[in-house]
């Protein structure tokens, strides 16, 4: 596992790239070292991480909410068509 080919030098408060960030996060998950030891190599804190495995696999909660109303607005018009169906079904018989 290579590392992305930018110097990134944290500081407190700055945003991380998003390529650091999924680089960070796949280390966590298949590297078998610590969460306190990758934190320590790139220079953030354990908690920032932590945050990181909490949001879900890099994605942003605006994206988990975009995603569970387009899945909503699926779901009402799979019933709407369901429905239509089977009006049409009761009148041809």
């Amino acid at each position: 596992m290579e590392p992305p080919t930018m110097s990134y030098q944290p500081k407190m408060g700055a945003h991380v790239p998003k390529d650091i960030k999924e680089y960070v996060l796949k280390r966590v998950r298949e590297s078998g070292k610590t969460i306190k030891d990758i934190a320590s190599e790139h220079g953030m804190s354990r908690g920032t991480i932590n945050r990181w495995l909490k949001e879900g696999s890099g994605e942003s909660n605006t994206e988990l909410i975009k995603l569970q109303k387009e899945n909503q607005t699926l779901k009402q018009l799979v019933a709407e068509l369901s429905l239509l169906i089977r009006e049409n079904q009761k009148k041809n018989w």
